[in-house]
């Protein structure tokens, strides 16, 4: 080997090594995963015929719990065809130097992709400060269907929260943003939107605190005018919802829950 090329790659591992770990930690989220699952105790998380893909993980640092990584991970059943396909999905709490997870879960059935295929999966890692000792974080999945006529969106949150070695789900699915509708894939159609914002409410007694909704909602008619195409578009009332906490879980509205 050249000497200028093996200066080169000993300058940029020292260069690699001197940055945190955090900085590196998600760099190579299918590493991190790897890392993470070959130092699980045995029997933590069942070995099953599943697979995943870069789309189906996600990777992100812990801000509330630091020196922490989160990964979450969508474990693909083998597929019945390239359009229908199921699975479970891995939440792992991990020590971000060494990859040692600290805690973990499995949520089982949890993705799906058929007739809205699954497009994304992603971690949130806002303020979710459920009372004064309880940080969530949240996983938000993201479905999308390109049929031409009947077009279809929607984003689904849930909420899990570290209990000892153990994560656990307080928020199921809750579709948090959206869109639909039907045309003639030229113009004329009616479509509808909605954007859905939560907040932590203040506790009136000790425990977790509620959880408050509001829903932004748009309604459009499109028609066409000759050459043109007009569309008109109507604001629905704003709605609230307030979701209570039982058990150390909320329960979601089915108007609000995921698909």
């Amino acid at each position: 080997m050249p000497t200028s090329l093996r200066l080169r790659r000993l300058l940029c591992a020292a260069l690699l090594a001197a940055l945190p770990a955090a900085a590196l930690a998600c760099d190579d989220a299918e590493a991190v995963r790897e890392a993470a699952y070959r130092q699980l105790p045995a029997g933590a998380l069942p070995v099953t015929a599943r697979f995943t893909d870069a789309d189906s993980t996600a990777c992100r640092a812990w801000p509330a719990q630091p020196g922490t990584t989160l990964l979450a991970v969508a474990q693909w059943t083998e597929p019945a065809s390239e359009d229908v396909r199921g699975g479970d999905l891995d939440l792992l709490l991990i020590d971000t130097a060494s990859g040692q997870p600290l805690a973990w879960t499995r949520v089982a059935d949890a993705v799906s992709s058929d007739a809205l295929p699954f497009t994304g999966l992603h971690l949130d890692t806002a303020r979710w400060q459920l009372d004064p000792t309880t940080r969530a974080f949240g996983v938000r999945m993201d479905y999308s269907g390109s049929s031409g006529p009947n077009p279809f969106a929607q984003t689904e949150l849930q909420l899990f929260v570290r209990d000892g070695r153990r994560l656990r789900r307080v928020l199921a699915p809750l579709a948090v943003s959206g869109s639909r509708g039907e045309w003639d894939t030229r113009c004329a159609g009616e479509f509808s939107r909605f954007e859905r914002t939560l907040e932590i409410g203040k506790a009136d007694a000790p425990g977790l605190a509620p959880i408050l909704v509001r829903e932004k909602r748009t309604d459009t008619i499109s028609v066409a005018a000759g050459d043109d195409c007009h569309a008109t578009d109507t604001t629905a009332p704003a709605q609230r919802w307030t979701l209570l906490p039982s058990h150390g879980r909320y329960a979601v509205p089915e108007a609000l829950s995921g698909l």
